[in-house]
C-alpha cells in the first residue's frame, strides 16, 4: 500500500510542478499535451495517444507517477453533471 502512495505523491508533485509554471509552458507548448516527470518536461505532443505511446516505451516503470496535461491560452469550462442511478430495492 505504501508503494501505492509514494507513486501517488510523486504524480501529486508533477501535476503542481505543471500547475506552477503553466504561464510558461503556455508560451513553449501551445495547444499540445505535456508529460512532466521529475519537474520536467519530458516529452509533449499535439496528439495524446502518440505521446501516451512514447511515455510507456520510455518510462515502463515510472509512467504512473507522470502527470501529463493540455497546456492552451484558451479559457477551459470544466461541466461537472450528477449522473442519477435508480435504487434497487
Amino acid at each position: 500500500m505504501s508503494s501505492v502512495v509514494a507513486v501517488l505523491s510523486r504524480y501529486e508533485q508533477n501535476a503542481k510542478w505543471i500547475s506552477k509554471h503553466y504561464e510558461e509552458l503556455k508560451k513553449k507548448f501551445r495547444d499540445e499535451w505535456v508529460a512532466a516527470f521529475d519537474s520536467a518536461i519530458v516529452d509533449h505532443d499535439r496528439e495524446l495517444n502518440k505521446l501516451v505511446r512514447r511515455l510507456r516505451k520510455k518510462y515502463p516503470e515510472d509512467y504512473n507517477e507522470i502527470a501529463v496535461e493540455y497546456v492552451t491560452t484558451k479559457e477551459i469550462e470544466l461541466i461537472l453533471a450528477r449522473m442519477l442511478v435508480p435504487k434497487l430495492a
